[in-house]
């Protein structure tokens, strides 16, 4: 697992970005408390496979395999980075958590990236 997390001393929203070099089915965390999302920023170097990423609050999911319906989804193609903005900032209640398929959904069997996913996410308690 590479996670490494960030703290933003001086920013105005975002106190830290957290970032994951190797996104993939494992279920993670950014935050573990209820927090404002700003960004999220995916790097998909794939050359065929699309990836989805997963966002949920920490307390709705434990594993991908029971996991109820995700938060919010979101999509790169491949060979792309895709970034998301949300300047008023997405509350995601007991946390923030994610994971990356590369198919959308929850349902059936999901397959992990066979490349290494890069996300990043810019976040603050709230």
């Amino acid at each position: 697992m590479a996670v490494t997390t960030t703290t933003q001393s001086n920013a105005p929203l975002v106190t830290s970005i957290v970032t994951d070099t190797d996104t993939d089915l494992t279920i993670r965390s950014v935050a573990s408390a209820q927090s404002n999302l700003y960004f999220v920023e995916i790097t998909n170097p794939s050359t065929t496979s699309p990836v989805y990423v997963k966002i949920f609050a920490a307390g709705a999911n434990t594993n991908i395999s029971t996991a109820t319906q995700h938060f919010v989804q979101l999509y790169c193609p491949a060979n792309t980075t895709c970034y998301t903005y949300v300047p008023t900032g997405l509350v995601v209640a007991n946390g923030i958590r994610y994971y990356a398929s590369t198919e959308p959904g929850v349902a059936g069997t999901l397959t992990a990236p066979a490349t290494d996913v890069t996300v990043k996410f810019g976040s603050t308690p709230t």
